[in-house]
């Protein structure tokens, strides 16, 4: 289902630079973006049952040079971070020309891309020369059989993947796993392991109730249940004061090596104080809020003959409709939009 967007006739007047700061002074530096709902997993979090799963036709999503005047007037107002997503965002094509251009954006200090690695052994060293330095890799079991189940398809290209990013040079290279109960909430000290020996980090990240049809009470486990269990405590050091960056993810030293494990806790301790993030999904809404389904349409009104400042206007009611905190569907069914239609 479509989500309505908001009219363009409640945009505010075009902030000038710098001005990009939501009502609960939150300065929007970081805006992720979309470039496609298509993927080549099936991740069961992530997107609608296979019957009721639908990509926007091609002439919906964001053309590169679409993006590109989006971002270039965003980097006018201050922001600063971006990074791209899908779906997969290596399943577009020609996706080295998007990045050598934003990355030649003056103002984008900080590209960084999100990817399942699938395609990653074939791209990773034209991603790096375009402009990609920082990564991060869905990885959500080491168990073959597992993994099958979980995204639909085999593990070793992903493996793959992640080799040719350590080969290409890009660091930090971060692993994200989704935890679901009864699927791979036990492999965590196996993926510490595998991050650890490779000079990677691995961030674990709680369930969402980001779709429909997900049983999501049945699936969820919290952080602080991970970190109960013995042999998490055993690699972890879950006494030490946690570090926190400009990011959603706590870390936690590793005890025998100098590396640090990651958690993102969306659903047992928010983080929404210090969000400074917007979204840009594939088919051109801008979204300020991961669960809240309001929607600015950009893709229309610039097709529609929309100006810079009109593109600054939707950017500043952006910032004026971004909640103070993030509402999930806990006691009831998910958002209009699922992780796919938003973007990773």
């Amino acid at each position: 289902m479509m989500v309505e967007a908001i009219p363009i006739r409640f945009y505010e007047r075009p902030p000038s630079r710098s001005e990009l700061t939501d009502r609960f002074g939150r300065r929007l530096t970081y805006l992720r973006i979309s470039i496609t709902d298509r993927c080549n997993m099936r991740c069961d979090y992530c997107r609608p049952a296979a019957n009721a799963y639908r990509a926007e036709p091609y002439s919906q999503i964001l053309t590169f040079e679409e993006i590109e005047r989006i971002v270039r007037v965003a980097a006018g107002l201050g922001v600063n971070k971006v990074r791209i997503t899908g779906g997969e965002p290596l399943v577009r094509r020609c996706l080295p020309s998007l990045i050598e251009k934003i990355k030649q954006i003056p103002g984008i200090s900080d590209l960084s891309m999100t990817t399942n690695a699938t395609l990653l052994a074939k791209h990773a060293d034209e991603i790096w020369n375009a402009g990609i330095t920082r990564i991060n890799i869905s990885l959500d079991s080491l168990n073959p059989l597992r993994f099958r189940k979980l995204p639909g398809i085999d593990l070793a290209p992903v493996l793959e993947g992640i080799g040719a990013a350590m080969a290409a040079g890009f660091a930090p290279i971060k692993l994200n796993t989704v935890l679901v109960r009864g699927i791979n909430d036990e492999e965590v000290p196996e993926l510490i392991d595998f991050a650890a020996e490779r000079n990677l980090t691995v961030r674990f990240i709680e369930l969402m109730p980001m779709k429909h049809g997900l049983d999501w009470e049945k699936h969820y486990i919290s952080i602080d249940e991970v970190l109960e269990q013995p042999e998490v405590r055993h690699r972890v050091d879950v006494d030490a004061k946690s570090e926190t960056g400009n990011t959603a993810a706590r870390y936690l030293p590793l005890k025998e090596t100098k590396g640090k494990v990651g958690f993102i806790t969306p659903m047992s301790e928010r983080f929404c104080d210090g969000c400074n993030r917007l979204r840009l999904t594939a088919d051109g809404h801008l979204r300020s809020c991961l669960p809240d389904d309001d929607e600015l349409d950009l893709r229309d009104m610039i097709r529609n003959g929309g100006s810079d400042d009109d593109i600054r206007a939707v950017f500043a009611r952006a910032a004026l409709i971004k909640p103070e905190i993030g509402v999930y569907g806990l006691n009831k069914q998910a958002g209009q939009r699922s992780m796919i239609h938003i973007g990773g």
